[in-house]
């Protein structure tokens, strides 16, 4: 509800590069935050940790933590206003919603861009030049803007209010907010995917040196601060367990850590004659290379814990593309202990 004294208006200026009529995948279970216990097989008795799920359909990322024991928590760290309100539009899409009179399944979190934070624009045109000066190749953009709100949660309350879809589109992946006094403008895009996109095991690797950098510092990961970690090395078996889920979700179009023939992480790594004790999971789909797949992992706090995970010591990583998909590339990183 608007405060008295208040003035109030919003505006949305739509730019499409490529329209999609098909932006869902086939149905999955509709809840939004799913918790299992999933254990190392011969420590079952002990003390679980929890399985996070969080769903999306667009650059598609969940995570599955599979750990012993839960990571150590510090503080809590202080949050610019516009970062408050990525992590706001981020939590929105981590549940199911009601837009208008159609139900919409929960998606994943969306990847700060700061170039997206600088763009200025008052039309099409105008955004176009504004996304060249940024080095950023849109297939799809839309730009929200709301005035008249001093914090980012009432911000929040009338973007929930008025836009709905767009904050739950699926084929979104990159966020930026910038503001104004009281003046708050939201633009949601999806990149092409990158060009100079390598071979996966090379990607793979670059995934496993962006995790290690960011394992190497304190994190905040949501509301909690993560200690700074060991850093994991490169498992080829993880590797290929990492690229044979990849592959299916892309060949079959579909986004889930489990497969259409019902295995989970736990039995790829198993297929890898791997001896595990502890084992996890990240997926996304839609990020265009290594460098977006880790920032939005790190963006959305159970991805974020997972990959601060202390009793992770090895990972591997990898990609597949299919053209005729939804989401043209699928992602998939898996963390192991070895027993």
């Amino acid at each position: 509800m608007q405060s008295q004294g208040s003035s109030i208006h919003d505006q949305m200026l739509t730019c499409e590069c490529r329209e999609r009529e098909n932006d869902h995948l086939p149905s999955r279970p509709t809840s939004d935050l799913h918790k299992e216990l999933l254990m190392p097989r011969h420590l079952r008795p002990v003390r679980a940790c929890q399985a996070l799920e969080v769903c999306s359909r667009s650059w598609l990322l969940k995570s599955a933590m599979l750990l012993l024991f839960a990571p150590t928590l510090l503080g809590v760290a202080s949050a610019e206003p516009t970062d408050e309100l990525v992590a706001l539009v981020n939590d929105y899409r981590n549940e199911n919603r009601n837009c208008g009179i159609r139900p919409v399944q929960s998606v994943g979190p969306l990847t700060p861009h700061v170039g997206l934070s600088k763009l200025t624009a008052s039309g099409p045109d105008d955004l176009k030049e504004a996304f060249r000066a940024q080095d950023y190749t849109p297939s799809k953009v839309q730009v929200l803007q709301v005035s008249g709100f001093g914090s980012s949660n009432s911000a929040m309350d009338m973007l929930k209010k008025h836009y709905c879809e767009p904050l739950m589109n699926p084929q979104y992946v990159d966020i930026g907010v910038s503001r104004t006094g009281n003046t708050w403008r939201v633009v949601l895009a999806r990149p092409v995917v990158s060009p100079n996109l390598k071979d996966w095991p090379d990607e793979g690797r670059e995934i496993l040196r962006l995790t290690n950098e960011a394992r190497a510092e304190a994190r905040k990961c949501g509301e909690k601060m993560f200690e700074a970690v060991a850093p994991l090395t490169w498992a080829a078996k993880l590797g290929a367990a990492s690229l044979t889920h990849s592959r299916d979700m892309a060949s079959q179009n579909y986004f889930s850590h489990r497969s259409k023939n019902g295995g989970q992480v736990n039995s790829r790594v198993d297929e890898q004659d791997y001896a595990w004790q502890g084992v996890g999971e990240n997926i996304a789909a839609g990020q265009g290379s290594a460098q977006q797949v880790v920032s939005a992992w790190l963006s959305s706090p159970p991805h974020c814990a997972n990959l601060m995970g202390k009793d992770f010591s090895e990972m591997g990583a990898a990609y597949a593309i299919d053209k005729n998909s939804d989401t043209t590339i699928y992602w998939t990183q898996v963390f192991a202990t070895p027993r």
